[in-house]
């Protein structure tokens, strides 16, 4: 099987959660904080429960005394689960949130006054105009990972984070998470991470596969999308957090299926280049298993030439290329969740990365195979400036490959075979 291996810079996971706990805020105490720095408190926490009469999920996210989040009316759907969101500040036990619509064009929608969060959320939902009021009653819920997680989250940085609005604030740098258990400050995990517009938070993951939550927290954002993250592992026997391996922390964008127990990642390593990467851990760290990129592949679609765009994803334990071409029982050639309208008119820039891989479609619950790969060839061939070797590219067109020498561009073309060098 193709595997196309990339070089990468040593980066680390992708899309950030605030971990989820459930203690109450801590007073700040002098002895705790340097001078020149703040601690405040993160995290996240889901609810359900009741606004008036209807069924509804909330989610919210805390960072100092900002709040955001969302809520949804049950059964939430893909499509709604984000579409109402909510932000505002805590004030004392409770908070005052702002209602929009992000759906229609962030209209306001309503006003959100809690009056605890201990466990429970009660308040009032009021409407834009006032005259209607309906209470809030929602219950805290929490997953596994959450709930083998009994500590208080706070980021000491050298300053608080400004409130949010209209523009892009830079962030306080974080240098620490501090992690509380009944008023007792239990470990402190050093860092450097700041955020682009708003900060970093951690968020509880199990990057092991062990039952037991790790945190990860993010650095900085790259110019790319492969965001480097610290990770720290949980043992169970001495109740604390340690570093995690090389291993994991070198993964960009890491991403974890517990179900196949494999770290997987999501890189891109140029403009015109992504790919996915697959872990699993072997004696203490992870170890790669597997890793594919993209390609271009070239079709004709009536009279024009295109080069589609193929990448690969993760799918059920491993990497799959879902846009192919497949070879049916007949031997003719089809295409699967390919659109050549959406595939670019023929730009040769990448002609080593220009091929067509013809597969086996997936039979008895077996997944597809690679059966061979149609890649350029270069043949000597007269051109407007003389003899040159052009790239004799393979098309997929109606149902069979056809292979088509582009002597057309000289700048295609070398004086010397490449073949050869």
């Amino acid at each position: 099987m193709r595997s196309i291996r990339c070089t990468r810079s040593v980066l680390f996971g992708l899309q950030l959660i605030l971990a989820l706990v459930w203690l109450p805020s801590l007073p700040v105490s002098a002895e705790q904080v340097p001078a020149s720095s703040v601690e405040f408190p993160v995290w996240s926490r889901s609810w359900v429960g009741t606004l008036g009469s209807k069924q509804v999920e909330v989610a919210l996210n805390r960072t100092a005394d900002g709040l955001s989040g969302s809520y949804c009316y049950q059964p939430c759907r893909a499509e709604t689960r984000r579409q109402l969101v909510l932000n505002g500040r805590i004030r004392g036990e409770g908070a005052a949130l702002t209602e929009r619509d992000s759906g229609d064009g962030a209209a306001e929608t309503g006003t959100w006054r809690i009056k605890s969060f201990e466990n429970v959320i009660t308040g009032t939902w009021i409407s834009p105009n006032g005259e209607r009021m309906l209470p809030l009653a929602l219950s805290q819920t929490q997953d596994d990972l959450k709930a083998r997680f009994p500590y208080e989250i706070r980021l000491l940085a050298d300053a608080l984070p400004e409130e949010e609005g209209d523009g892009c604030p830079t962030p306080p740098l974080v240098s620490a998470i501090r992690l509380y258990k009944d008023g007792a400050l239990i470990q402190t995990l050093e860092t450097e991470s700041q955020g682009t517009c708003s900060v970093f938070t951690p968020y509880l993951i199990d990057a092991n596969f062990d039952g037991w939550p790790d945190l990860s927290l993010a650095m900085f954002l790259p110019a790319g999308p492969n965001i480097p993250s610290q990770y720290w592992l949980y043992d169970p026997t001495t109740g604390r957090f340690v570093d995690a391996p090389a291993g994991l922390q070198g993964i960009s964008s890491a991403e974890f299926d517990p179900v196949h127990r494999i770290v997987y990642s999501y890189w891109r390593a140029s403009c015109c280049e992504h790919g996915v990467s697959t872990y699993r851990w072997t004696d203490g760290d992870v170890e790669e298993i597997d890793s594919q990129s993209s390609y271009f592949m070239p079709l004709v679609d009536g009279s024009e030439r295109r080069l589609c765009y193929i990448t690969p994803s993760y799918q059920n334990g491993e990497i799959e290329f879902i846009s192919r071409v497949e070879q049916t029982g007949d031997g003719s050639l089809k295409l699967r969740q390919v659109e050549p309208k959406t595939c670019d008119i023929d730009a040769w820039v990448f002609l080593e990365r220009t091929y067509i891989d013809i597969w086996q479609p997936s039979q008895n619950g077996q997944k597809p195979t690679r059966l061979r790969t149609e890649e350029i060839a270069w043949k000597q061939t007269e051109t407007s400036v003389g003899q040159r070797f052009c790239p004799e590219v393979p098309f997929f067109d109606s149902g069979r490959i056809r292979r088509v020498v582009l002597s057309e561009s000289p700048d295609l073309c070398s004086e010397q075979d490449p073949q050869q060098e």
